[in-house]
């Protein structure tokens, strides 16, 4: 059976950053970001997040997958959102792992990217809805914390 680590949250939250660390300290292993999987515009207006186009990619990957570990950034905003996606992997062990930072500390991140900075509300509202309510099988905090650091939290809480 693969395994899978999801890790999830809002935008600036470290997911891409912490994934690919996990990534890189696994034998014969595999890392998607499903942000690169939608990269398909304009996107469907009743698709606005690319759910459709991402969750087909991943799903046409899956095969490439078998029995190596898979590690996944992407942001998952429900339960059925992440069902949208863990459907579409056949017989993986899948663990959704959020990660979290402090309001203070997430805008910062998300303004100093540089771009989109006209959405660092939505950003923080996004985060104040995954706190609402609260899916996923751990939740890691970044606060403060190197990306290295919380990789290593991530994998012990995972795998070890």
């Amino acid at each position: 059976m693969t395994t899978v680590l999801w890790l999830f949250g809002p935008s600036g939250v470290g997911k891409s950053t912490v994934g690919w660390l996990v990534y890189r300290t696994l034998d014969r292993a595999a890392y998607v970001d499903t942000d690169q999987l939608g990269l398909c515009y304009p996107e469907s207006a009743d698709d606005p997040e690319n759910h459709r186009v991402k969750s087909s990619a991943l799903g046409a990957l899956w095969p490439e997958f078998e029995d190596a570990p898979l590690v996944v950034s992407g942001g998952l905003d429900t339960t059925a959102t992440a069902r949208r996606y863990t459907d579409r992997l056949p017989g993986a062990d899948v663990t959704l792992c959020r990660l979290r930072v402090n309001r203070a500390e997430l805008r910062t991140r998300f303004l100093g990217r540089g771009w989109l900075t006209d959405q660092v509300d939505l950003v923080l509202a996004e985060a104040d809805e995954l706190d609402r309510a609260d899916f996923g099988d751990f939740t890691v905090d970044t606060d403060g914390r190197a990306p290295a650091e919380v990789a290593a939290d991530v994998r012990a809480r995972w795998i070890d």
